[in-house]
């Protein structure tokens, strides 16, 4: 039987029962693709499900590794195709996963590169009211790119934050924002979006047709990457991304409440464990700031006069 008809009703399966969105089926099949690519080009021809064993998969993970891709790419590689044997050995397919077997790379432990929040005030002030507004939305309330995306007008609640946003897995949670925030967001929507029914897009972008003829659509996660981009790179801070907004958010709150709990809260994260990594940020500033002591101390004793006088 052909692999690929197999990875069909695998993704349907995802869709179906496990509610995947299509972000993460795109996700699996541009993975699958990879690594069916790869085999075609070992077999010369169809990849079959006999061909999906413990010997091919080592093969292409060597692949990987001689790709120089980082050991995060190929452990999520590795979970596709690990999560795909997991289901045929379900769908009595397989016997058994051929990708259990396989020794993954570990997991490298990394701190995000965060802005600290000083600078993240001066970017809201340094860019134009709809930027601002999709900033605030990062930086005070933690919302991914997507998420900002996919806002309408109806979302918005001025006394609150956000009655409704639209997060991982299509889950729709209300998200309280700061004074700050909504300050912001009433600025922005008593200019821009003023008049409008509940279910226009809160943010959207404008371009013309060939003929001429004026359009305005919602606007897209990538439009926003290059977006924050642009303002970073004006305020001298090019190495500026969306996410680090949301880093920004997690580490500040953090620094503020002492409060994990807190911080899953407001990022929506699933797992504590994945919140915990904040607490390496905040680690960090205590480095930090006791490295800045001891440079103090050196520079006192050099100061202070030695008691012989010289």
């Amino acid at each position: 039987m052909r692999l690929s008809a197999l990875f069909e009703e695998f993704c349907h399966f995802l869709r179906v029962e496990k509610g995947a969105t299509p972000a993460t089926i795109a996700t699996y099949r541009w993975c699958f693709g990879d690594f069916q690519a790869f085999v075609m080009k070992q077999v010369g021809g169809t990849v079959l499900l006999a061909q999906f064993t413990e010997e091919t998969g080592r093969r292409y993970q060597y692949d990987l590794a001689g790709r120089e891709l980082k050991s995060g790419t190929i452990r999520v590689r590795l979970a596709v195709l690990g999560s795909f044997g997991k289901w045929m050995v379900r769908r009595d397919k397989l016997v058994r996963n051929p990708v259990d077997r396989l020794t993954r790379p570990r997991r490298k432990t990394r701190v995000p590169a965060v802005p600290a929040w000083d600078t993240v005030k001066v970017l809201l002030h340094q860019c134009g009211l709809r930027e601002r507004a999709i900033l605030a939305l990062m930086a005070y309330g933690g919302l991914r790119r997507g998420e900002v995306a996919a806002l309408d007008v109806g979302d918005v609640a001025p006394d609150f934050g956000l009655r409704r946003v639209m997060g991982k897995g299509g889950h729709e949670v209300p998200v309280a924002l700061p004074a700050p925030a909504r300050a912001i967001l009433r600025d922005y929507l008593a200019t821009e979006r003023a008049g409008l029914p509940a279910t226009a897009p809160l943010f959207v972008v404008t371009y013309r047709h060939s003929v001429g003829q004026r359009v305005e659509r919602r606007i897209s996660g990538q439009r926003i990457w290059k977006l924050v981009k642009a303002v970073g790179t004006r305020a001298g801070v090019p190495e500026l991304h969306p996410h680090a907004l949301r880093h920004a958010c997690g580490a500040e709150l953090l620094r503020r409440t002492k409060n994990l709990r807190v911080v899953q809260e407001q990022l929506r994260h699933v797992d504590i464990q994945t919140t915990t990594g904040y607490t390496r940020l905040t680690q960090q500033d205590v480095r930090q700031a006791l490295e800045t002591l001891d440079d103090e101390g050196e520079e006192k004793k050099d100061s202070d006069p030695s008691p012989q006088g010289n």
